[in-house]
């Protein structure tokens, strides 16, 4: 699963009957091999999520020690822990994005419930906001880059879940309450023609395809 192309071989997970599901890699003529056994034994370390950031692969992982984190590899080294976020638990990051040169993904801390992380490649990741304040989460999604900014479905805990963007610098913030009764529960985003596309859900009628131009209301 999670087929990805980095360092010209193909990337992926695997279970080969012994070692579980591990990190496997291709180069498009001899056998696929074995990348590392991440989690020894008959375990699996389930990795997935793989993302090329920073001319690394970096992906979620999981180790009998650690619990699931985020895992980079170089291609020459064996993958390593990027940092064990939530010590006491899976810090389970997940749905990697690059924006403006930074791994974005979703993520627990044990303290924020699931909320937008953020990994730069050098230093220690860090929460960008406790978009859904004290231990509730606010499940970010579907992080996608549009307009130059990040765009992703999250639930404050006051306006359901609801279309959010986040510049890289400011807070992040709801670009529209798009059901006032409810969630809207935006998804599936894509780009074209300089627009964001996805399902909504106004509450009056039903989940339709909608589209936002970065400026204005979003419209179905």
């Amino acid at each position: 699963n999670y087929l990805t192309v980095f360092n010209n071989e193909l990337y992926f997970g695997a279970d080969d009957g012994t070692n579980g599901i591990e990190l496997w890699k291709y180069g498009g003529t001899d056998a696929p091999s074995l990348v590392a056994d991440i989690n020894p034994g008959s375990g699996s370390s389930n990795p997935i999520y793989l993302t090329v950031f920073n001319n690394e692969l970096h992906f979620s992982a999981y180790d009998a020690y650690y619990g699931y984190e985020l895992w980079k590899y170089d291609g020459t080294n064996p993958p390593s822990l990027v940092d064990d976020i939530r010590a006491t638990g899976s810090n389970t990051p997940a749905g990697f994005t690059v924006f403006n040169n930074e791994l974005y993904y979703q993520a627990i801390n044990g303290n924020n419930g699931n909320e937008l992380w953020k990994y730069d490649g050098t230093n220690y990741p860090s929460m960008v906001a406790d978009i859904n304040p004290g231990s509730g989460g606010s499940n970010p999604y579907s992080l996608t880059v549009f307009n130059n900014e990040l765009y992703f479905g999250a639930n404050d805990g006051t306006n359901g879940i609801e279309l959010w963007k986040y510049d890289g610098t400011n807070t992040p913030s709801m670009v529209a309450d798009i059901s006032s009764t409810g969630s809207s529960s935006p998804g599936g985003f894509t780009v074209l023609n300089n627009e964001l596309y996805f399902q909504a859900n106004d509450g009056t009628n039903g989940i339709e395809l909608w589209k936002y131009d970065g400026t204005l209301f979003p419209s179905m």
